[in-house]
């Protein structure tokens, strides 16, 4: 029997349901060919529930989104205490100027 496409599965599944089931998200970078993994509850609270397939991530060390590949995976017992995975750990506000033209 011939494998599921990929890009059909990621549609159907949003973040809600992915965190509900208890899957983890594999983010991967085919141009720096590094991975990592995020639960989908972290990054629910960065993004509004949607479907994986419309996830756009950055890569942080090429700062290229164009060859970023987004994949589900259910962790086994195995994994347990062996699987690294990114968690959020606060959000920082960026304090930006806000200049105005004034004639003297």
């Amino acid at each position: 029997m011939p494998e599921m496409d990929i890009s059909k599965k990621l549609s159907r599944w949003s973040l809600e349901e992915a965190r509900q089931v208890g899957h983890v998200l594999v983010i991967r970078c085919g141009l720096c060919n590094i991975t990592r993994r995020f639960l989908p509850s972290d990054i629910l609270q960065l993004r509004k529930n949607t479907t994986l397939n419309r996830l756009r991530f950055v890569c942080q060390e090429c700062n290229k989104s164009s060859y970023i590949d987004v994949n589900v995976y259910y962790p086994s017992a195995g994994d347990i205490g062996r699987l690294p995975i990114r968690r959020l750990v606060g959000m920082r506000d960026v304090r930006m100027p806000v200049w105005r033209d004034e004639t003297l």
